[in-house]
């Protein structure tokens, strides 16, 4: 469990222009001070986003939390089960509450329609890819690493794996982790033919993946909408 003051000391070091995503490998509210961590960030100018199914979020704490002015992407309950979230009336009243108190930006569903970014080849539902030459991702320009509980960095929200462990951010600072020589080596093989990197097995290597999966939000974001309505009605 991540704790307060190591994630003081971890974001010590992380300039202004970074966004600070409460995300990642698990649901950010099962640390009971995750609105504290918010709170914290977001006094010290830092921009906040928020990926989340609001498990574990009290609706007494979501005016706290609009306070932070976070950009929410919300993830929903669906028919089909997918999303292990417990419909208490507990998780009603947050849900409701956050409705009507934070802007959600987007809306995430996992039924029919749902579009699986594959993890880098952690899904089931994985094609087994490999992008051969060139590829591009925003995240090697704009870095969007994952930080765990320890406060290790590793290099996004796709390495499950823990391939490309990145350094600790109690023990570095933030300019340490950039500098770091498998950062260096990640970012280098986007110019080459071949290497053994896990963005070659990424989804969003491939410029097909990208397009198609931009056309499909547009239904997939329709479908979360007629969701929400419905929520709202009840």
């Amino acid at each position: 469990m991540l704790t307060f003051s190591d994630f003081k000391t971890a974001l010590s070091s992380v300039p202004k222009h970074v966004a600070i995503h409460f995300s990642g490998f698990a649901e950010p509210f099962l640390n009971p001070q995750c609105i504290d961590m918010i709170e914290y960030a977001h006094a010290q100018n830092y921009k906040i986003s928020l990926f989340s199914t609001l498990v574990g979020l009290k609706s007494k704490d979501v005016d706290r939390l609009s306070r932070c002015n976070p950009e929410v992407t919300l993830h929903l309950p669906d028919k089909l089960g997918n999303a292990k979230i417990p419909l208490t009336q507990a998780y009603k009243d947050t849900l409701t509450a956050a409705m009507k108190q934070l802007h959600i930006s987007t809306f995430y569903v996992m039924n029919e329609q749902f579009i699986s970014n594959e993890r880098a080849g952690s899904c089931t539902d994985t094609q087994g890819r490999y992008q051969r030459g060139w590829f591009f991702c925003e995240k090697l320009y704009a870095p969007q690493f994952v930080m765990l509980p320890n406060c290790d960095v590793v290099l996004c929200c796709m390495d499950f794996g823990l391939k490309h462990p990145l350094g600790n951010l109690v023990s570095q600072s933030w300019l340490d982790i950039i500098g770091s020589s498998e950062y260096r080596k990640v970012c280098a093989s986007r110019f080459k033919i071949d290497g053994d990197v896990l963005c070659r097995k990424c989804a969003w290597a491939s410029a097909n993946f990208r397009a198609k999966y931009y056309i499909r939000r547009v239904v997939q974001r329709y479908h979360a909408k007629q969701c929400i309505a419905q929520y709202c009605k009840k």
